[in-house]
């Protein structure tokens, strides 16, 4: 199974996420769980550092399967709603896919 966990604040700001495990929804190569929660990570991080200009510090497993993605909490009021809005809407696509594939990805919140 995927577990995204999402690091928010007391506020439910979000300034990270850790994704580990595996879908195992189908053989390897046609796991659309896996290739969906990929798409989804990494789509985010990259529109990080376009729209935000934020370096996100990044740790990947060397197999796959595990990726930690740690931002800054002192951010300017502009950058930190930039940040928020596409965060919000990753969150909001893992939810979708939880909703139609609950045995395979689920989504948790870790106030830090």
């Amino acid at each position: 199974m995927i577990t995204v966990t999402i690091n928010s604040d007391a506020n439910r700001k979000s300034y990270g996420f850790e994704i580990s495990g595996h879908a195992l929804s189908d053989v390897y190569g046609r796991d659309l769980v896996c290739a969906g929660a990929s798409a989804v990570s990494f789509g985010a991080v990259n529109a990080i550092a376009h729209l935000t200009g934020i370096t996100p510090d990044i740790e990947q497993g060397a197999e796959g399967g595990y990726l930690k993605v740690t931002l800054p909490t002192d951010l300017d009021t502009e950058t930190d709603d930039k940040l928020q809005v596409i965060l919000n809407t990753m969150v909001t696509q893992f939810y979708t896919m939880t909703a139609s594939y609950s045995e395979f990805i689920e989504l948790k919140y870790k106030i830090v």
